[in-house]
């Protein structure tokens, strides 16, 4: 059996208290190498050979969502260990600058979406965790900034 090693970088997007969350078409569910089921997604993906992680993140997110961001810091780091694959994905805490989206084929739905508007969506739970972190996380950063 041949097995396979990969990086993928994922983004949550913060724009005025609302986060960005993307719904994955049925062509890309189809396709999909590590999850069929999941319909919910973060702009991301896999990044190049010799490519910097940041550089990988922001090109994905202009390809699947034509959106300019700036990257604020690293999430979290978790590992997807099935028989044929092991994939590392980092998530980055994002801020939009700039642009309106329009999707890539891989994604048929967008909704940017507060923490209270999350609770009414069939959304995965380590995800509706991250966004919350990440919201948390920001809030630290504006206090400490703040403080100074």
């Amino acid at each position: 059996m041949k097995r396979d090693f990969a990086v993928a970088v994922k983004a949550i997007i913060i724009w005025e208290e609302k986060t960005l969350l993307l719904h994955r078409s049925p062509q890309e569910m189809e396709s999909s190498y590590m999850n069929k089921k999941e319909k919910w997604d973060l702009p991301g993906g896999g990044i190049h050979y010799f490519e910097h992680s940041s550089e990988g993140l922001l090109r994905e997110i202009k390809e699947e969502t034509n959106l300019t961001v700036k990257i604020i810091k690293p999430l979290r780091l978790f590992d997807v260990i099935k028989p044929h694959i092991h994939l590392c994905i980092f998530t980055y805490i994002c801020l939009y600058e700039k642009g309106d989206v329009k999707l890539s084929p891989e994604h048929d739905g967008y909704y940017w979406l507060t923490l209270e508007q999350m609770e009414g969506y069939d959304i995965p739970s380590w995800m509706k965790r991250d966004f919350k972190q990440a919201f948390l996380e920001m809030e630290w950063e504006k206090q400490k900034n703040s403080s100074k």
